[in-house]
């Protein structure tokens, strides 16, 4: 079983029940969105949408698989509103990134992870600002009423995130999910974002600790459950058990 097949199946499933409230972008193409020369500050008055105020649910994560073939690249799935159509308002806001690739193994897999977690923050849209990001996988977006004006909408969004991934060698094709809709539907994203958060803390927990005592590791059922997790954690002893024969030589 992959690290994120279980997520992966329920975020499928997530759209398909929502049907009725779904538009495609499918591979969309649009002129470059200039850039924002790394100042996208959107002030309170400038402001035209907001995507995840604290005061309203957000969800941002991210997953991978190297099943290539069950991913359509470049795919943006929007489940609520457009930006055109939300001049003025703020709205709960989901993001679910997939990509699809190769060398997501146990040598580097929670690396991997950083890297496709992080390029969130690479995005330099003129107009579009990401205000906050929590430890609590949340988003805080600002988008300006001039980019909205002239045209700044999810597919612009959609289309510069999944293009940034691609410049990653590893990353082969990669498809987004945005969610708009109700609180209610981001809260159920944020329930599958929560196993999703399990497998990383799992992951990092390797990485990063010292002690690999499972009877006390809070991950414990996370790992009986994911094969991958399992692997990462058998290489990760065999090194440090190296490492220290290596110290007492």
């Amino acid at each position: 079983m992959g690290l994120f097949d279980r997520p992966l199946e329920e975020v499928r499933s997530f759209i398909e029940k929502r049907e009725s409230k779904r538009s495609w972008i499918a591979r969309p193409k649009h002129d470059n969105w200039p850039s924002g020369g790394n100042r996208n500050v959107v002030l309170g008055s400038d402001v035209g949408l907001e995507l995840g105020n604290p005061k309203m649910l957000s969800v941002s994560f991210s997953m991978w698989t190297e099943d290539v073939g069950s991913i359509e690249d470049s795919r943006i799935t929007l489940i609520g509103p457009g930006m055109a159509e939300s001049m003025g308002k703020s709205l709960p806001f989901g993001k679910v990134v997939i990509v699809g690739g190769r060398g997501f193994d146990e040598d580097n897999s929670y690396d991997r992870y950083r890297e496709i977690d992080s390029i969130k923050y690479d995005i330099d849209l003129k107009g579009y600002m990401l205000r906050g990001v929590s430890q609590y996988r949340r988003e805080w977006c600002r988008v300006s009423k001039d980019a909205l004006k002239n045209g700044f909408s999810f597919d612009v969004l959609g289309t510069a995130l999944i293009e940034r991934f691609k410049q990653k060698d590893f990353v082969e094709a990669a498809e987004i999910l945005f969610v708009t809709s109700t609180s209610d539907d981001v809260a159920e994203l944020t329930a599958i974002s929560e196993y999703v958060a399990m497998i990383v803390g799992a992951m990092n927990k390797m990485i990063e600790e010292m002690s690999l005592d499972c009877s006390s590791c809070e991950y414990l059922e996370t790992c009986k459950d994911i094969l991958e997790l399992r692997k990462i954690r058998r290489k990760v002893v065999a090194e440090k058990k190296d490492q220290g024969v290596r110290q007492k030589a």
